[in-house]
């Protein structure tokens, strides 16, 4: 019984997965796709990718019609990019750390390493990228 729920489930993630989420149809042809991200790069590849996938499906290609990139986090843009800096900062420093020190050594890279990943996630997705695409 736990079996066939455990392969239920796994069947409705697999499938359930949406690989053009964040893409928004358009009535005249024109759709939107709206990505928030930690960094412009990482949303822009991720809103291409969807719209590709969209058009893909319809056995056609993405054309952009224009594209937004704006920050839209909740604290000033400056003191957000340092924090996700310093975090990642802390993130390497930390894992190196736990990898290669001692019994002490290894404990305070796994705070420092836990403490840049919290205050990376605590400043969360940034970034909001707007693309409007035709699929032709």
């Amino acid at each position: 019984m736990f079996k066939r729920l455990l392969a239920l489930v796994s069947i409705l993630v697999v499938f359930g997965c949406a690989h053009h989420r964040d893409v928004r149809p358009g009535a005249d042809g024109t759709h939107r796709v709206v990505v928030v991200g930690e960094d412009t790069d990482e949303a822009s590849k991720s809103a291409i990718k969807q719209s590709q996938h969209y058009c893909e499906e319809k056995k056609k290609e993405a054309v952009f019609v224009d594209e937004k990139k704006q920050y839209t986090g909740d604290m000033d843009e400056d003191t957000y990019k340092t924090t996700k800096r310093v975090g990642k900062v802390a993130q390497v420093i930390g894992g190196g750390v736990y990898t290669m020190g001692g019994k002490n050594e290894s404990a305070i890279g796994g705070i420092a390493g836990l403490g840049g990943t919290a205050a990376r996630e605590a400043a969360g997705n940034g970034y909001t990228v707007e693309m409007r695409f035709k699929c032709q």
